[in-house]
């Protein structure tokens, strides 16, 4: 039980501090490096003042072992019970999204390793196309019924003259090919059940990003022995959404 003491040095979080709450909601699992760009912080330090005052406080938690430096990665940070009452005390949360999250300081390191790709995907996408983009991670999709199922781990809608639509998934070596020529053909096949038409928009467009060249060109080949009829894919690589510049990072399937 906390003294007098304690409890006088716990203060009411500031905004910063609950904006990084829902940004762990968000992506379940992030660095320090990957939560400045989600804030668009330009001093780092701000960012791990943060973490550091959340941790101590109980609001979140830190994933860091000594074989990590040897193997160049960073400490992740995940939300915490304590951090997710406060997020459902503001009306943030969803009652599904509270029971996924609830023990993912249990999650496999293939677990945290995925949603770090998510969270760098969705950043390098939003530099990508700037303010004109909106990006939704699967935690905040759970609530609605017209999306397709299994979710995309990323939907982003970009404001233009007409408002253009994108289902966002991620391809790695670690994933066979068939996994996402399967959910490619769930895309399909939601189209093709008229569930979209609910949004009163034109269906999403797909795009598929690889974590290398040699994953992207393996799944192209995949997918062009097969039928993308109805839905238009496009392929990239992280890397190359990355590196911004006037250079097209998208090929049409």
């Amino acid at each position: 039980m906390k003294n007098v003491e304690e409890k006088k040095k716990e203060r009411k979080l500031n905004k910063g501090q609950v904006e990084v709450l829902k940004l762990l909601y968000r992506y379940r699992f992030t660095t320090s490096e990957l939560l400045a760009k989600a804030e668009n912080q330009k001093h780092l330090q701000v960012t791990r003042s943060r973490l550091t005052i959340l941790e101590k406080q109980g609001y979140i938690g830190r994933r860091y072992e000594s074989s990590y430096k040897l193997l160049g990665k960073f400490a992740t940070f995940y939300l915490l019970p304590k951090g997710l009452q406060y997020l459902k005390s503001i009306d943030v949360v969803d009652q599904q999204a509270i029971k996924m999250i609830y023990n993912d300081r249990k999650a496999s390191d293939k677990f945290v390793d995925f949603c770090l790709a998510v969270c760098r995907t969705a950043q390098a996408l939003i530099s990508f196309y700037g303010q004109e983009s909106r990006m939704f991670t699967r935690t905040e999709l759970l609530d609605y019924d017209y999306f397709p199922q299994p979710l995309p781990d990323l939907y982003m809608s970009i404001k233009r003259k007409t408002v253009r639509h994108y289902f966002v998934d991620l391809y790695d070596d670690a994933i066979p090919t068939f996994v996402l020529v399967k959910k490619i053909k769930k895309y399909r096949e939601h189209y093709e059940s008229g569930e979209w038409e609910a949004t009163d928009s034109d269906y999403p467009e797909i795009i598929v990003a690889c974590a290398n060249d040699k994953a992207e060109q393996r799944l192209r080949r995949k997918l062009l022995g097969g039928t993308t009829d109805d839905v238009v894919v496009y392929t990239c690589t992280i890397a190359g959404l990355e590196s911004g510049g006037e250079n097209n990072p998208f090929t049409v399937v």
